[in-house]
């Protein structure tokens, strides 16, 4: 009589990774449970118990569904036949014995007119792993005895640490012991795994993004080499070849900046990767212990140790005190990340100039002031060297057009349509002042706004300590070291205007913009402020840096 199929028996499928070949290299029950769950770093605990128990009885109706329906034994040489149905070969062959046509199906009774059987290799290594889970399964069930008196582990000894039956419970082994029942004791490991789990997780996730971020550096310090690299280009072209030797000498150092932050990275990299690879296989370590039985997490080592009595003792497996105490150490696990961060001090300009000063001496402006531009609150000194701010207007002075009449400053005697030119201003320790340059057709007698929108480029400080380039808006400047003399550089072709602290040799800032009317050379001494600011602008002699 034909046997009526499960629910599962009609709607099986058999996925890829149920190879006999993929399984001949795992433990069957927990290649399968591996594959069903799936655990990643960030399935929590109590998603891999559902997923667990949900796997436990897929195991048992893999065993069900792996037997015949006609002799309710494990397929043997497995067939299937028209209507999709499997049965033992020897079995439905009796079954159709004394039949010429019209084959019905032992389980769905659908007949077929010829007598198709087709091997099913692929359910027929699914039948050996059913085989070999039951196998395992009885082999688990009757290692959870005890050795001595084939009695349940049911109980567990936290001074040997070790799971124990009953009899052993009362022995005079165990009899002074703290003893509790294997469930409790299963249950607090699990809850001290548990909270080990979620500092592991964030430490996981903490050199994930660590690694992330470092793995990421190596494209940025490519940007900023590249961007530093054509800033010394752009300087040194200025030199031409006069100055090749300083090029090539800071280029290679850039170069080996570059390759020891690289080196550094590597190393730092392949650190936090093997940090990560450790914590990784730690996690899934906890999880795997999370998941297991109470008797697999506590079990019994398989080799006996002799007491001094010739009886023979079991220990207690110490994985899971390991475990936790490599969960305590990642505790402790520093992260280090490393700088990108260049030199600080490698662009202490203005080299072009310093260098230059030696080779073309005519790039020197020999700079005075112009007293017919002079604002009537500004004195100049005898040599036009030096100009600063008094109360008092000056009388009889023409109001010619070229005069400032509204924004106290001057101009120089000399302006520039084309060619470089450098010349430097003593600022000492003043707390207003403005220098740069203008163009010729600025307004000079109504109120302005000095920005390069209305043909001023200029470099300025206020209140004693904040600096701005006079931008739309301003851009503030923050410098380490407060300038005594300030250095002004002006390429005409190239439409560059740069200023640079002579007291610390550092770039403070370069306009960037196209000339085409004539630039003159500006000072604004500043409103005195009683004695603070009295002190005069003055155009000194470039320094000679030798």
């Amino acid at each position: 009589m034909a046997v009526a199929p499960s629910p599962l028996h009609t709607s099986l499928t058999f996925s890829p990774f149920l190879s006999h070949h993929f399984f001949a290299s795992l433990d069957p029950c927990w290649s399968l449970t591996l594959h069903t769950i799936q655990l990643t770093p960030e399935t929590s605990l109590l998603e891999a118990g559902a997923s667990a128990a949900s796997t436990a009885a897929a195991l048992e109706n893999l065993q069900v569904e792996a037997s015949c329906s006609v002799c309710l034994e494990y397929l043997k040489e497995p067939v299937i036949i028209e209507c999709g149905h499997n049965f033992c070969k020897a079995c439905i062959t009796r079954w159709w014995e004394d039949l010429e046509r019209d084959f019905p199906c032992p389980v769905c009774r659908k007949t077929s007119r010829y007598r198709s059987l087709r091997p099913n290799r692929q359910l027929g290594s699914m039948v050996e792993i059913a085989k070999q889970l039951q196998a395992v399964k009885r082999k688990i069930r009757d290692e959870s005895l005890c050795p001595q008196h084939h009695e349940a582990l049911s109980l567990f000894c936290y001074e040997d640490q070790e799971a124990v039956c009953l009899i052993c419970a009362i022995s005079h082994t165990h009899r002074a012991h703290n003893v509790a029942p294997l469930d409790d004791a299963t249950q607090e490991y699990k809850e001290k795994l548990q909270k080990c789990l979620e500092p592991l997780e964030q430490k996981l996730q903490e050199i994930t993004r660590c690694k992330s971020s470092e793995e990421k550096k190596p494209g940025e310090l490519k940007r900023l080499v590249e961007s530093r690299r054509q800033q010394i280009l752009k300087e040194f072209e200025e030199l031409h070849r006069r100055l090749d030797e300083e090029q090539q000498m800071l280029l290679s150092r850039l170069e080996e900046e570059e390759q020891d932050i690289l080196q550094r990275l590597r190393e730092n990299a392949a650190h936090l990767g093997d940090k990560r690879r450790d914590l990784a296989h730690l996690a899934a370590e906890v999880e795997g212990k999370c998941l297991q039985s109470g008797f697999e997490m506590l079990k019994v080592r398989p080799l006996p140790l002799h007491s001094p009595s010739g009886r023979a003792q079991y220990s207690f497996a110490q994985d899971v005190k390991s475990t936790l105490e490599k969960c305590e150490k990642v505790k402790t696990m520093e992260v280090t990340s490393v700088s990108i961060e260049l030199e600080k001090n490698f662009s202490n300009f203005p080299r072009q100039y310093f260098a230059l000063r030696k080779i073309l001496k005519q790039l020197i402006a020999d700079v005075t002031l112009d007293p017919e531009t002079a604002h009537p609150n500004l004195v100049l000194s005898e040599d036009r060297k030096s100009v600063k701010f008094v109360e008092t207007r000056l009388r009889d002075l023409p109001d010619t057009p070229r005069r400032f009449t509204f924004y106290p400053c001057v101009l120089a005697t000399e302006g520039f349509t084309s060619g470089r030119h450098y010349w430097e201003v003593e600022v000492g320790d003043k707390t207003h002042w403005a220098v740069g340059v203008c163009r010729d057709s600025v307004s000079r007698k109504g109120e302005l706004t000095p920005l390069p929108e209305t043909g001023y480029w200029r470099v300025r400080l206020w209140n004693g300590d904040k600096y701005a380039a006079t931008t739309t808006p301003f851009t503030p400047l923050h410098i380490k070291v407060k300038p005594k003399r300030v250095g002004i550089f002006l390429d005409y072709e190239a439409g560059t205007l740069s200023f640079y602290n002579v007291t610390d040799r550092s770039h403070i800032y370069t306009f960037t913009d196209t000339f085409t009317e004539k630039l003159w050379p500006l000072f604004y001494p500043g409103i005195r402020a009683g004695r603070k600011n009295a002190a005069p602008l003055t155009i000194r002699p470039p320094t000679d840096w030798e």
